[in-house]
């Protein structure tokens, strides 16, 4: 029997897994289930708990609901509980010291260091074997790199993401822009911004935003530092250079936006969601919420980063831990072998508008133009940055193959 304190943890904040498989599709519907290996020594189904951060009102939470009701459906004999939280990480961070561990957990792959560094995770690459076994060189090099510490993979990526930009292409047309012709520099950021920027009635209209307060302020930031050619840290020399010219360069970049070409507003950032923004940063698993909160309220698009000295982008994504509850880590590897497996993970995937962990996965293409770049290589192992870098190569080539259709409302 489960002990309280999780339920005590989480409190109200906690909603139970309740989804049913209506509407479930895809290739991964039919992939066989497991009817009757697993079971407890009483031939009971082994019970597990997956905990993660994904809200039933954002793109995440519904697949989610989905996939974990299908594999209770598909693997009866392992009986896998999806428990969503808001507030995660400070949440999570309250199980682990109270001892009583979830079996499965989600985790950003910026924070898995945190994660691994408390001693909770049985590394994936151990439970890798036989039947279930990943394929560990099909992985991108940038989530291999962040997933893996002391040599092993120690959790496993199953979505990532990357920087890009979002347009309102409603304000575009009302000042006889053309949003299907982005922005493709930093000049031409500035210079967009302040055509858009200005009133519409009692509302003010901002060109563009200064990162801060966005969803992600640190990943802008740091894709505008690599375009410029600076650096965050000496791997050599094993010290911090956001002081160097070129990162100073690109933070006074986004400083004029607020105080030189007064396009974005500071210190409280405005809202792209709420219409009256041109130009903002989303990464592309945002599309997918923007999908369900916008709706119809105006026309959006999205498109990658302007260019500095050169094109880059940055690299983030979550992953699954199995974690140290020395019962049944065996079956809580067979969900995470089942969930990333390429049937199951291109339907996540298409759900999300987020970005494959394996080059060799491919998703149906529906509509639209050129998302944001995405990711192709990252730091190397025991650098771990806050997101990885890349470079507008393979890794754009590879999103605009994949995310071609991940566009808002009907513009055109």
């Amino acid at each position: 029997m489960r002990k309280a304190t999780r339920r005590w943890v989480l409190g109200t904040g906690a909603t139970w897994g309740t989804a049913s498989l209506a509407g479930a599709v895809g290739l991964a519907a039919c992939m066989p289930g497991d009817q009757s290996a697993g079971r407890a020594a009483d031939g009971t189904p082994v019970q597990l708990t997956y905990l993660h951060q994904w809200s039933p009102t954002q793109g995440h939470g519904p697949i989610t609901d989905t996939l974990v009701a299908r594999f209770k459906e598909q693997h009866p004999s392992i009986q896998v509980e999806g428990i969503y939280t808001a507030d995660y990480y400070a949440k999570l961070a309250a199980v682990l010291a109270g001892g009583d561990f979830p079996d499965i957990v989600t985790y950003n792959l910026a924070f898995v260091p945190l994660l691994v560094k408390k001693g909770v995770v049985v590394p994936a690459e151990s439970l890798s074997k036989g039947n279930h076994r990943l394929n560990l060189g099909d992985l991108v090099p940038a989530a291999r790199d962040m997933a893996t510490f002391d040599g092993k993979l120690a959790v496993t990526p199953y979505v990532l993401n990357s920087s890009g930009l979002a347009l309102n292409a409603s304000l575009y047309r009302q000042k006889g822009m053309d949003h299907n012709k982005s922005p493709a520099t930093w000049n031409d950021l500035v210079d967009h911004a302040r055509r858009l920027t200005g009133r519409d009635g009692e509302r003010e209209i901002w060109g563009t935003v200064f990162p801060r307060g966005t969803a992600d302020p640190i990943s802008p930031l740091l894709a505008f530092i690599w375009q410029n050619g600076g650096e965050l840290v000496d791997m050599k020399r094993r010290v911090a250079v956001w002081n160097s010219p070129a990162a100073i360069e690109a933070l006074q970049f986004q400083v004029d936006l607020v105080h030189r070409h007064r396009v974005a507003p500071y210190p409280n950032p405005a809202n792209g969601e709420q219409g009256n923004v041109g130009i903002w940063h989303i990464p592309p698993g945002n599309v997918s919420a923007i999908q369900i909160r916008v709706r119809d309220a105006f026309e959006w698009t999205t498109a990658e980063l302007p260019k500095g000295k050169q094109q880059a982008t940055t690299v983030g994504g979550h992953s699954l831990a199995v974690l140290k509850t020395n019962k049944h880590h065996e079956k809580a590897w067979q969900f995470v072998h089942w969930y990333t497996a390429p049937a199951v993970n291109a339907e996540y995937l298409v759900a999300t508008t987020t970005l494959p962990p394996r080059p060799s996965r491919r998703l149906p293409r529906t509509r639209s133009r050129t998302p944001p770049a995405s990711p192709s290589r990252s730091s190397r192992k025991g650098d771990h940055r806050p997101t990885a870098r890349t470079t507008c190569s393979a890794g754009t080539r590879l999103t605009t193959e994949l995310l071609m259709p991940l566009r808002g409302s009907t513009a055109a």
